[in-house]
């Protein structure tokens, strides 16, 4: 039964952040790609503390071991602030797709990981489960051939290693973090933690380059503020916390690829809602990755 709250936590931070991504990137292009990313770890930690209050009695925790601050705080700096940077430059230089097809390795990475550190095991099924996942996200992702036009040589090289800096950040992230919640660490404390180093880290940063008033202006702004605090609210914030939820209570290898759903997510949106024309292997690639969370939610 753990497990299973487990994988629905993760399955649910997928919508949530399939979610979050669209209202980030609408008004990405208006703020900017790094100004957006400031200010939803700014609205994420006002959005936290406010279920902090509601959920835990209090605004922010006040019980918590050196060790476990350490692996949150190592945990936030290697996947919220590294991780995540080198991810969007892997976008600029690579693209949304390419990125994505390496960031698509990081169940194969956790699981590995798991095995290792946690001795975490996988049944036959689950490794069925988590193989058709992982080959539908690829199916998607890989609908568009091609490099994108013009990038050849050293460039497309190191758009790969940001794009796999990436997933290695994300995979660092799941496996520091689970350290600090083995014990049985409330999720949404710990999330709470690894956002506001993240918001520590990401505004000391803009406070040297003397981007605080130019980030402050573009979120306050009427179309981008009230969306900003909503997209902060879904993803950074309650995905966030359902994602350590997950890591708490599943194994990292089907968390993660629960959790690496959110591209196939969007395919379904554009097909079923937007009314876009997606692609045969597109819907292939979708019903193979959906086949592979039922198995995973299989007794």
């Amino acid at each position: 039964m753990i497990s299973l709250f487990g994988e629905a936590a993760a399955f649910t931070a997928a919508l949530c952040w399939a979610s979050s991504s669209m209202i980030f990137s609408n008004i990405g292009g208006k703020a900017g790609a790094q100004t957006v990313n400031r200010g939803r770890l700014a609205c994420s930690i006002f959005c936290l503390t406010i279920l902090h209050w509601i959920l835990q009695g209090q605004p922010w925790p006040n019980a918590i071991t050196w060790e476990q601050l350490g692996w949150l705080s190592l945990s936030s700096v290697l996947g919220l602030v590294i991780g995540d940077a080198m991810l969007f430059q892997a976008f600029v230089l690579i693209g949304a797709r390419l990125s994505m097809l390496l960031m698509s390795t990081v169940p194969i990475m956790g699981a590995v990981l798991a095995w290792v550190l946690f001795d975490e095991t996988l049944r036959p099924i689950e490794i069925t489960g988590i193989a058709c996942g992982v080959g539908g996200v690829l199916i998607v992702i890989l609908g568009k051939k091609g490099r994108p036009i013009g990038l050849e040589g050293r460039n497309y090289a190191i758009g790969i290693l940001f794009g796999f800096g990436g997933a290695v950040g994300q995979v660092a992230n799941l496996i520091t973090a689970k350290y600090a919640l083995i014990d049985g660490y409330s999720a949404l404390s710990a999330t709470w933690i690894r956002t506001l180093v993240a918001v520590i880290a990401m505004w000391g940063l803009a406070i040297i380059l003397g981007r605080v008033r130019r980030t402050v202006t573009a979120c306050i702004a009427p179309d981008v503020g009230k969306w900003l605090l909503l997209g902060a609210l879904i993803g950074p914030a309650i995905g966030v916390w359902l994602s350590m939820l997950a890591v708490q209570n599943a194994n990292v290898g089907i968390a993660s690829t629960l959790m690496a759903l959110p591209p196939v997510i969007l395919i379904v949106y554009e097909g079923l809602i937007l009314r876009k024309p997606v692609g045969i292997q597109a819907v292939i690639g979708t019903c193979l990755a959906f086949g592979g969370v039922t198995l995973l939610f299989m007794p």
